[in-house]
């Protein structure tokens, strides 16, 4: 056996119990249990471990489990996938344990479980066993983008849970929301229309033609570019010969000719006729502007001068008053030898204060202030008439300086004019010279050598890919999977007018229904939930049929959720059945028969029945149901703590 089946399923505990629920591989399992026994948690349990972005465990054992997990097998190697539940607050945890070998040792307790990956991580892995390459949906719908290809895409094949299993416009899991387009979009690849080597084509072949359109863009560029200078080429050299670069006539001369007046036109220099009333405008602007800037510093010093002379004034006159204040001391005279007698009551003095020392000293040395200050206040006097000679110098030099230019600037009209048509001139000249360069790129055609290489590689790409083949091959396999359909269904209860009738398949829509002489019947508009029942399973077992015999990508296990819904009502569901008493439990054998006949018929086929009757009287049910009764154990033991 070389496909994945599911070995087991394993709860854990919040307080180290578990619980274990087994399967044999390649035959058909059946756990059977009362309303309300957790059976349909199983495949919730299954897509949550296979990566889900949401967590849907009914609440019952959601609570009660901190860890759910699932072993998978292929025979030879084991895949063990724990994960924990999610808090109440969150749709999903990216807490995940993962563990592969030969024969793996459960472990016994959560408290073994600890994170070794993430669900993207636990994803890749999982394709990586299954062997799905890394590849992208194949497109089919408008406004749509390719995505990867992952481990999830394979769970709308593997769970036909109760909300599809009698449904009668949704053929596969996912197939009424968001999943709809992804799963029409990777059926090409799950039926081997296309594969890792054809997808990898189809990418070289969306690069290659981006290639190819901007290769063919370069090209149409540089012929425009041709195109647009082939048409400037008379009316560059009109705008040359305007301005007098060159001289003959722009609208007789060929083309060959304009060339070659437009290369020495390009070569044009200004000569040096006028340049002496230039120069000499120059000149004068030059010395008058130095003559400027001189008189400016002299105005500027002259001014700080000033200053300088008007605080030497001020100062005078300061310590002329403070002298004056302090002439007093004169009566204690003004030598040196200290005064005996006091001026005021001519007494004498008996003792020398430090006070009338301080006096004297500050009397003495403003008077040496005052004498420098009037020494210095003629010398600033005689500095700032100095600034002002030479001012007035300046000013007279300015006044001929200014003359002579305006004695220039009225001869230099013409001067002027020569200079205006040498600008323009240059200004042409510069103009042909970047016309020619352009236009020696551009002259010789663009190279479409690249262009020619591109285009045979891609159609070599396209004879092999050929999307008219491809949808072709699409069509071939879903009559292949239509055609073992019908083969099963012709063994099942179909409560149709139509004996003359085969089933089909339609990937492109996800729907199915049977083909007559006379037209397409969708399931929808055959009515009856037996007969809708019966189309899923035909489907279901029929793309089984094809995943093993082209070798695809596809875990090689089924889960049914409760075969007999069609045939009791939820109400009046018994728990143990014989299956001889009357027609219905008839027909609800006849599935039972088919699921045993195709576990045999294919050898490496698993079926996991979920259900909710029990045929005591069947041996091949009582055998696959082994010891999976969840009565009185249920799926969640008695005791098991819940956390809310």
């Amino acid at each position: 056996m070389s496909r994945w089946q599911l070995r087991g399923i394993h709860l854990f505990s919040h307080n180290g119990r578990r619980r274990d629920i087994t399967f044999d591989l390649n035959a058909v399992n059946i756990i059977t249990g009362p309303s309300g026994s957790g059976k349909s948690a199983i495949c919730e349990i299954i897509d949550y471990c296979f990566g889900a972005s949401e967590c849907h465990i009914p609440d019952l054992v959601r609570e009660a489990t901190s860890w759910p997990s699932i072993l998978l097998s292929n025979g030879t190697t084991e895949v063990f996938v724990a994960r924990r539940m999610p808090p109440p607050n969150q749709l999903s945890s990216d807490e995940i344990f993962i563990t592969f070998g030969s024969a793996l040792e459960i472990p016994a307790s959560a408290d073994a479980l600890q994170r070794t990956t993430n669900a993207g991580t636990l994803l890749r892995q999982l394709e990586q066993l299954i062997g799905i390459g890394n590849v992208k949906t194949e497109v089919f719908g408008a406004n749509r983008k390719s995505n990867r290809i992952s481990a999830r895409s394979v769970v709308p094949f593997l769970l036909q849970s109760d909300d599809v299993i009698i449904n009668k416009t949704v053929l596969f899991r996912g197939g009424q929301d968001e999943r709809r387009d992804s799963i029409i979009d990777s059926f090409p690849y799950f039926l081997g229309v296309t594969d890792e080597a054809t997808i990898g084509k189809e990418q070289e072949l969306r690069r290659l033609m981006g290639q190819r359109a901007a290769e063919e863009r370069r090209i149409a560029l540089a012929d425009r570019q041709r195109d647009v200078l082939a048409l400037s080429l008379r009316s560059i050299a009109t705008e040359a010969q305007s301005v007098g670069l060159i001289d003959i006539s722009v609208q007789d001369a060929s083309v060959e000719r304009l060339r070659a007046a437009l290369q020495s036109g390009a070569s044009w220099r200004p000569d040096q006729d006028g340049a002496g009333g230039s120069d000499r405008l120059t000149e004068l602007t030059d010395y008058d502007r130095r003559l400027r800037n001189q008189r400016g510093r002299l105005l500027t010093e002259i001014s700080e001068s000033r200053e300088a002379f008007q605080e030497a004034s001020q100062f005078v006159t300061t310590t002329e008053r403070q002298q004056r204040r302090l002439q007093v001391v004169d009566l204690f005279g003004s030598g040196d030898a200290p005064v005996e007698t006091c001026p005021v009551c001519s007494n004498t003095i008996m003792q020398h204060t430090e006070t009338l020392a301080n006096v004297r000293a500050a009397y003495q040395q403003l008077q040496l202030q005052l004498r420098s200050a009037e020494r210095e206040r003629p010398q600033i006097d005689d500095y700032i008439s100095a600034l002002q000679t030479k001012i007035d110098g300046l000013s007279s030099e300015l006044q001929i300086v200014t003359a002579q230019l305006r004695a220039v600037v009225r001869e230099a009209g013409s001067i002027q004019e020569d200079l205006d048509l040498n600008q323009r001139r240059m200004r042409v000249a510069g103009r042909v010279s970047y016309y020619l360069e352009i236009a020696d790129e551009v002259e010789a055609p663009p190279s479409t050598a690249h262009l020619d290489v591109l285009n045979r590689r891609i159609a070599g790409l396209q004879d092999e890919l050929d999307a008219e083949n491809k949808m072709d091959r699409l069509q071939d396999a879903q009559r292949q999977v239509g055609m073992s359909a019908d083969d099963i269904l012709g063994d099942l209860p179909f409560a149709s007018p139509y004996p003359e009738r085969s089933v089909y398949l339609n990937t492109r829509d996800l729907t199915t229904g049977v083909l007559t002489e006379q037209r397409r019947i969708s399931m929808r508009d055959i009515g009856s939930d037996e007969n809708y029942l019966s189309l899923h399973m035909s489907i279901a077992l029929g793309l089984q049929r094809y995943f093993k015999l082209h070798d695809r990508p596809v875990p090689g296990f089924i889960v049914f959720d409760q075969l007999s819904r069609p045939f009791y009502p939820p109400d009046k569901r018994p728990e143990i059945v014989s299956t001889h008493t009357d027609a219905d439990r008839g027909a609800l054998r006849q599935y039972f028969d088919v699921l045993f006949k195709e576990v045999a018929g294919q050898q490496d086929l698993q079926i996991i029945v979920l259900e909710h009757a029990f045929f005591a009287d069947d041996d091949r049910f009582v055998k696959a149901v082994g010891s999976r009764y969840l009565d009185p154990e249920k799926l969640i033991p008695e005791g098991w703590p819940r956390v809310k």
